[in-house]
């Protein structure tokens, strides 16, 4: 499952436990975060329905007329809390971007070996790692420490390290990830860039510092023709 088909799900029923959602909650904690906020404002809905709050004066007996306004003032407070819970869902789904860079951020994060890495890589290595995704790095291969094919939104994705200056910077091509305009992020301790390609999307990104830095890496894969390497 994808995060998007993962979060119209959790947003539509908070409660469903699937294998393939679970399956994803597991390996993706920004979706495990939104449906304990899901939850957690469908719980405040059931509070407001079952109990409305009542003042101190609630003791006092009231003529019938006054006490008509107690359920219309449960059933505002259940609606605020519904337009809230739906108004985090928008927001959630209408952010793609800073939520990929979140989640691009948590899978570097979850591989803390690729960054420790200092055996090179092989040429032979590195294009099997890139076959099928469109792309060719122009970088000799005694730069690579780590590439890898990983599994990132429902597809594998081929992540690298390249040695540069500046330390080792990670590159990853995210063939099934489209973005209208370039998106620098600061997320974590890491500084980045995602950048749209001829066929989805790259994200390039080092721990501290500013992007600047990442420019040289950007350039050094090539989006290939009609997509295929």
């Amino acid at each position: 499952m994808t995060c998007e088909q993962t979060r119209l799900l959790i947003g539509a029923e908070p409660d469903t436990t699937t294998a393939a959602l679970l399956e994803h909650l597991q390996s993706c904690p920004e979706c495990s975060r939104f449906r304990d906020q899901v939850r957690a404002f469908e719980v405040n809905i059931r509070r407001a329905l079952e109990q409305p709050p009542l003042s101190s004066a609630a003791a006092v007996p009231r003529p019938a007329a006054r006490r008509q306004g107690v359920p219309w003032r449960q059933w505002a407070l259940a609606a605020s809390v519904t337009f809230a819970m739906f108004a985090a869902l928008l927001v959630w789904l209408l952010r793609p971007s800073e939520t990929l860079a979140r989640e691009v951020v948590a899978h570097v994060e979850s591989e803390p070996q690729s960054l420790l890495a200092t055996e090179h890589v092989t040429a032979a290595d590195i294009a099997k790692v890139l076959r099928g995704s469109g792309v060719e790095l122009d970088v000799a291969s005694d730069r690579v420490t780590f590439a890898s094919n990983c599994w990132f939104r429902g597809h594998y994705v081929p992540h690298l390290v390249v040695q540069t200056t500046r330390g080792p910077v990670t590159v990853m091509i995210l063939r099934h990830e489209h973005v209208g305009s370039r998106q620098r992020f600061h997320e974590a301790g890491m500084s980045g860039v995602i950048v749209p390609g001829a066929a989805g999307s790259m994200a390039v990104l080092a721990r501290g510092g500013g992007v600047e830095g990442l420019v040289d890496v950007e350039h050094d894969v090539r989006w290939l023709p009609h997509g295929r390497s």
